[in-house]
This record gives C-alpha cells, sequence and structure tokens, in this order.
C-alpha cells in the first residue's frame, strides 16, 4: 500500500536528476582510493557546470588572490576536496529549475550559509565529524521542503505560511499534520535515491530531532547551524543565539557555548559570501 512519502514523489512533476559528474563525486564521498582525477577531467567537459563551479571558487568566500579562470586553477586554489564540495553544490543547485511558491535564491542563500556554519563547527570536532560531510548536509537539510512545494503546491504554501518563525521540529509537525509526511523523510529519500553516503542521508533524516535514538553527530551539527542561521535572521544577537542552541545537542558533540563563539559571529560573512554565489 503506498505511503504517504510515496505519494509525494509521485506527485512530483519531475524527479530531478543531477549530471554524471555530479553523481560521480557523490560516490567518491568518504573513498580514498577514488579516481578524483577522472571525474576533474569530465568536469571540464561539463561547460555549463565548470563555469558555475568557476563563479562559486571566484566568490569571497575562497578568499581567491587571483581570478579562478580554470578547473585546473581552481585545484591549485581551493584544493581537490573543496572543488567536490563545490561541484555537488553546484549540481544540486540547479537541479531544481523552478518551484512553485518559493524563492530558489533565497532557499540557496540560506542553505549555503547553514553549510559553512556545519563546515565550521565539524572542524572544532576533533575528527568526529567530516568538515566536507557536514557542509554537504548543510547544503542539503531542507531539500524535502522542496520537493513538498513541487508536489503539492497550494498545501507548501500554506505550511510556509504557518511555519514561518518556528523551529524546524514545530516545522516537521505541521507537515506530517497536512501531508502526513515531513521534509526531513522526503530529504531522507531523495538522498538515498540520489546515493549520497549513509552519513549525510541519516543528517538529513534526524537534524530537526537531533536527539533521537537514530542521530548522528553531523545531525546534530546541522541542527546547530540551521538554528544559529535562523535566529540570526531573527535579528537576534551573537549571546542570545548562543543561549538558545540546544544543551543536549552541544554536550552530546562536546562543545562549549565558547567554542561555537566564532562560528555565530561569522554568520554575517558567511550571508554576505553566499549573495556572491548565487
Amino acid at each position: 500500500m503506498p505511503t504517504a512519502l510515496d505519494d509525494l514523489f509521485q506527485n512530483i512533476p519531475q524527479l530531478p536528476s543531477l549530471p554524471k559528474v555530479v553523481t560521480d563525486l557523490i560516490d567518491s564521498l568518504g573513498k580514498d582510493d577514488a579516481n578524483i582525477d577522472s571525474i576533474v577531467e569530465n568536469l571540464r567537459h561539463d561547460p555549463t557546470l565548470s563555469a558555475r563551479v568557476l563563479r562559486m571558487a571566484n566568490s569571497s568566500f575562497y578568499g581567491a588572490s587571483r581570478k579562478v579562470g580554470a578547473i585546473d586553477d581552481a585545484i591549485a586554489m581551493i584544493g581537490l576536496s573543496a572543488l567536490r564540495t563545490l561541484v555537488i553544490a553546484s549540481g544540486v543547485a540547479s537541479s531544481f529549475k523552478n518551484v512553485p511558491n518559493l524563492d530558489l535564491k533565497a532557499f540557496w542563500q540560506n542553505a549555503l550559509v547553514v553549510a559553512g556554519v556545519a563546515r565550521r563547527i565539524a572542524r572544532r570536532t576533533k575528527g568526529r565529524v567530516n568538515p566536507e560531510f557536514a557542509y554537504t548536509a548543510g547544503l542539503m537539510y531542507r531539500m524535502g521542503v522542496l520537493l513538498i512545494h513541487s508536489a503539492f503546491p497550494e498545501a507548501a504554501a500554506t505550511i510556509a505560511r504557518d511555519c514561518k518563525d518556528i523551529t524546524v521540529g514545530e516545522r516537521n509537525a505541521i507537515e506530517r499534520t497536512v501531508l502526513h509526511v515531513c521534509h526531513a523523510e522526503a530529504g531522507e529519500r531523495l538522498a538515498t535515491n540520489w546515493r549520497f553516503p549513509d552519513e549525510i542521508v541519516t543528517a538529513m533524516r534526524w537534524y530537526a530531532d537531533p536527539m533521537a535514538e537514530g542521530a548522528s553527530d553531523t545531525a546534530r551539527i546541522v541542527t546547530l547551524a540551521a538554528q544559529i542561521t535562523l535566529d540570526n535572521a531573527h535579528g537576534d544577537s551573537d549571546d542570545a543565539i548562543g543561549s538558545g542552541l540546544p544543551a543536549k545537542a552541544m554536550e552530546a558533540l562536546g562543545l562549549s557555548l565558547d567554542d561555537v563563539a566564532d562560528d555565530i559571529a561569522a554568520v554575517n560573512d558567511l550571508k554576505r559570501d553566499a549573495a556572491t554565489f548565487m
């Protein structure tokens, strides 16, 4: 018998797909023996994706001392690991062309900020969480919202209006009341379909419920990053943002407020940089 999640996916006019070079890079995540050289060579032959990646590489986020004009320049300037993340971010962002009742530019700018904060926090866990996994999970954390808007645009518009300025956990509850499925579940299935590593899939599923039995440290980092970004958007002070972070998630990660103070302070810079990405 079809589930509410099945119904959601069946109502999407055209399920988004990713370029092969992006799926190859996703497959390479976490694999030390991956043949990145051949993947990068394929990227050189995808002019549209290459142009987007180079534009992102030239953004102020990477602080390039000179203009990056070719993929080889980007590798030399930011490294293969960051390039891989850029290609995945570019491919994912371009997979949704038009989404009813949603400002895609604002959506991706928010996602890029959350991703940037997540990567910063992951670097403070002393190897417990892969920073690039945290970045990718942060970038993808609300992909399910795009799917809901694509499948049920009118209901999604109502949900968006009712969910303004509330927590992601509360949003999930409203989505389940209206649609019997939430964006975290939808995002989990999409990430599974796109063959993202289990760690990223799990983070997308549980970031809104970071202390659930199935949650991971990466999920908890995305929780913190999303909350920091949301509270900043509300105009809260850095001190207020820090005091409002979920204590149990912080404790589980072994982090103090002092540990993330610089990450909270960096949000405005990340917001400015994200605007140059899109």
